[in-house]
């Protein structure tokens, strides 16, 4: 394995741990342990930590060491913005190229109990978008939900936006579905505009 691959390698691993729980705000990474964790040297696990913390994801702490970064407003804020931005125009190009596959996909996606909800939310919307063919995008918006994994538990539990994210993820496969992409990009960005401005009342309250 070059050292390249090995970064990414150690790079995924951090991002998946963050989307599906396992790594929450304020817990510390080592340097020591992900790099016998994962059985690599600690160049390639400094290089995908610098990369995380470049991709706003972790903050590394003067003598301390590497954490998860913890949950603000401010950050919720510039999150749903960039995905607002980046998502909609993912859909808008997908939706006339959606495959049966992909839509089946997001829709296996949308009834997994078993799947962590950052997890699950992702595999949703990577599904809609993939007929987009940006891979690019695509990657840009996997780094923006590992960074919202977090935020997405605290609206969908502590501030009861459960029931409207899942009524507003079926509306938005019905519309890709029967292809009404204007229709469909329009309940993606209030989708994500709602759970943006609930996250911040909810977090200055």
């Amino acid at each position: 394995m070059n050292s390249g691959s090995t970064v990414e390698v150690v790079h995924q691993h951090v991002m998946k741990a963050i989307l599906r729980g396992e790594l929450k705000p304020g817990a510390w990474l080592r340097q020591d342990d992900l790099a016998a964790e994962l059985g690599v040297s600690k160049i390639p696990v400094r290089e995908a930590l610098q990369r995380l913390a470049a991709e706003g994801l972790v903050a590394f702490e003067s003598n301390r060491g590497t954490v998860i970064r913890s949950l603000s407003s401010g950050d919720a804020e510039e999150i749903y913005a960039l995905r607002r931005a980046i998502e909609t125009r993912l859909l808008r190009r997908s939706v006339p190229r959606l495959s049966i596959v992909d839509l089946a996909e997001a829709e296996m996606a949308l009834h997994d109990k078993r799947a962590p909800i950052g997890e699950a939310n992702w595999h949703f919307h990577q599904a809609l978008y993939a007929g987009a063919g940006w891979q690019r995008g695509v990657t840009i918006v996997g780094n923006l939900h590992a960074a919202v994994a977090p935020y997405v538990v605290m609206y969908t539990t502590d501030l009861n936006g459960s029931s409207a994210s899942d009524a507003e993820h079926r509306d938005l496969l019905e519309l890709c579905r029967a292809r009404k992409t204007v229709k469909a990009v329009a309940v993606l960005d209030r989708h994500l505009a709602a759970a943006a401005t609930t996250l911040v009342a909810g977090m200055a309250s």
